[in-house]
């Protein structure tokens, strides 16, 4: 995918079942994004706070940028994610100068190619017993049948 995304067309850029599921969980999809993301840059992020801040930040700079991108409607090009990086308590050039290397990007490429081998599809996605299981939202009755199952 180009790291300007793909447009998501005039169709709803929100289905009903990931808009209830947010709102049984105080998160608002609000389908303002126009377009199909990218997330190389941001997972590069992600890698840089976790390398420079720890495992802590690297989930509030998650949760920033799901924020930024489900509800506020802020597609994750550099401007955005110095943003989020800046938001979080990270230095922002630096964070962003990590983002843009290519070498690094090259290392989350990497990682991202070696969970699709391993059957990961989509986010979340859910392993039981190391074996994959499902992705997506699920109620919490897919959880338990797939933990009895698991017995």
């Amino acid at each position: 995918m180009p790291l300007e995304g793909k447009p998501k067309g005039d169709g709803p850029r929100v289905g009903e079942r990931l808009r209830s599921a947010g709102q049984a969980v105080g998160i608002d999809f609000t389908g303002k994004t126009d377009r199909y993301p990218n997330t190389l840059l941001a997972h590069t992020l992600l890698e840089y706070a976790l390398k420079h801040a720890g495992p802590v930040v690297q989930d509030q700079l998650q949760e920033i940028l799901f924020r930024h991108y489900f509800t506020d409607g802020l597609y994750p090009d550099s401007a955005n994610l110095r943003r989020a990086a800046e938001e979080v308590g990270l230095d922002p050039e630096d964070a962003l100068r990590f983002a843009q290397d290519h070498g690094e990007q090259g290392k989350v490429r990497e990682e991202a190619l070696g969970f699709s081998d391993s059957g990961v599809s989509g986010v979340p996605f859910f392993f039981v017993n190391g074996q994959p299981e499902f992705s997506g939202a699920q109620p919490p009755s897919a959880f338990t049948a797939a933990f009895a199952k698991a017995k």
